[in-house]
């Protein structure tokens, strides 16, 4: 399926990103809030998390990696956190997943992607 491929890419490329992050970074908000609202793709950049709409507006990627709460708006619906020994944890239906960083606002960007992912596996 063409268009759960591109978006498992760029889910991909996004926890990836956070994985080798040392620090909070807008240039990963940015690929995170590209990787879960594909229609940004469609906007024009005007800085690293954000976006010019037609009508001149701005969107803004939140700040994903630098706040729990922005990071906790990523987990999928259904999906709950907790949080273990280890790091958070994203818990749903379809398995759990462990965020590891050492900066917890990341580790949890981890967790809810790679809960992302498992949603569009299970899909296919």
């Amino acid at each position: 399926m063409e268009v759960a491929g591109s978006e498992r890419t760029h889910l991909d490329k996004a926890v990836a990103a956070c994985r080798d992050a040392g620090a909070p970074s807008r240039e990963i908000d940015a690929r995170i809030a590209l990787a879960v609202f594909p229609a940004l793709r469609q906007l024009n950049p005007v800085g690293p998390g954000v976006w010019r709409q037609g009508d001149g507006s701005h969107v803004r990627a939140l700040l994903y990696t630098a706040t729990r709460r922005a990071a906790a708006t990523l987990v999928p619906q259904g999906c709950w956190i907790e949080t273990g020994p280890r790091g958070p944890i994203v818990m749903g239906e379809l398995g759990e997943w462990i965020g590891l960083h050492p900066i917890e606002a990341i580790a949890l960007c981890i967790a809810a992607l790679d809960a992302r992912l498992a949603e569009i596996s299970h899909a296919d």
